[in-house]
């Protein structure tokens, strides 16, 4: 098969699945083109970066105003039309929008939300209510859309009213069996961190209430940065916050915590999560479905003095951090980037295969 990615070029947790998915087909022996938006924050040398066996195709997309829009769609679809592609996964609203509008109709589409703007709290209604008309449409233009979570699948059905509906959960390389991180040795006083972009998903004003409040059990700090002043109740709190990392030193961080707070007002399914179900660092998350999709219910909280009093009992009591632990190693398998990769690999064969139908 032939498979084209589309997605934008960021150092969010959207382009780290893009690298996951399109390195293990091109490991399985298709050919795979990933199409990337480049923007502001597009790290340097992107196609470098991408797995052994993609090809890269950067594209004009250095803002999302409509006339940056039309001029990716265009090259967008100059591209299909010269790779000609058995299928084009689109990843995330912006590509799908653009993707939707590019791509021929003989051509089938996997669309893929990475977390739907129609669930973000943060946004004016009449604002949601555009991105509801919109991503619906690229949702009922698709072939399938490809939903990371029950969580996401749910949206789709309810509020996308998209058709046809697959999940294929998010997964990483290091929930593979044979790539679970060794453990490591922990500083004497605990640590709860806070892992990826400081923005309104994550409410940084209720995160810095929850982490001031646990200093006299534990050191709390955000791996992370922000794209402008989001971090200042992070900051005005007193909580460290490390600004931009490479990939690797901000897991090392993660590895050394006891706690991974993760207080996401709205999420499709957090790469965070994973990455410390891979480290045994006990995951404490906000009550929402996506967060309940991946820890259960033990883990979740509804309100600040709830998860406040979840990570402190976590810090404190020895056998309780044991038993959430062992909870974590039962479920962290249906999370490897194996089962994602093969995950969409049945997508695209089925896709393809009605397609030529």
């Amino acid at each position: 098969m032939r498979i084209l990615e589309v997605a934008e070029a960021s150092g969010s947790g959207t382009f780290e699945m893009l690298r996951t998915i399109s390195g293990g087909v091109a490991a399985a022996g298709h050919d795979v083109l990933v199409a990337l938006g480049e923007r502001p924050e597009t790290p340097p040398e992107v196609a470098a970066t991408m797995p052994h066996g993609v090809a890269v195709e950067l594209l004009p997309w250095a803002s999302r105003g409509p006339r940056e829009q039309v001029r990716a769609a265009r090259a967008l679809r100059g591209l299909i039309r010269a790779w000609r592609p058995d299928v084009v996964h689109l990843h995330s609203a912006f590509a799908g929008v653009v993707g939707a509008i590019a791509t021929p109709p003989g051509i089938p589409v996997v669309y893929t939300p990475h977390g739907s703007p129609v669930i973000r709290r943060s946004d004016p209604a009449v604002k949601r209510a555009a991105y509801r008309v919109l991503e619906g449409g690229v949702a009922r233009r698709a072939r399938v859309l490809g939903a990371v979570s029950e969580a996401e699948a749910e949206v789709a059905r309810t509020l996308l009213h998209a058709p046809r509906v697959r999940i294929v959960p998010n997964g990483i390389r290091d929930l593979d069996a044979d790539r679970i991180p060794a453990p490591v040795v922990r500083p004497a006083r605990p640590r709860v961190v806070v892992m990826g972009r400081v923005d309104t998903a994550r409410r940084p004003e209720e995160s810095a209430q929850v982490l001031a409040s646990l200093r006299d059990v534990a050191d709390p700090i955000w791996i992370g940065g922000a794209p402008r002043d989001e971090a200042a109740p992070l900051l005005a709190a007193g909580i460290p916050v490390t600004g931009w990392l490479p990939r690797e030193a901000a897991l090392e961080q993660l590895a050394s915590a006891t706690v991974c707070l993760h207080w996401s007002a709205w999420d499709g399914l957090s790469l965070a999560l994973l990455e410390a179900l891979a480290r045994d660092v006990v995951v404490v998350a906000s009550d929402i479905p996506a967060n309940r999709d991946v820890v259960g219910g033990r883990q979740v909280a509804a309100d600040v003095a709830s998860v406040t009093a979840l990570v402190r009992r976590v810090v404190v009591d020895d056998a309780f951090r044991a038993s959430l632990v062992e909870d974590q190693q039962q479920i962290r398998g249906r999370f490897s980037a194996e089962a994602c990769v093969a995950g969409w690999l049945s997508v695209y064969s089925d896709v393809a295969a009605t397609a030529q139908r």
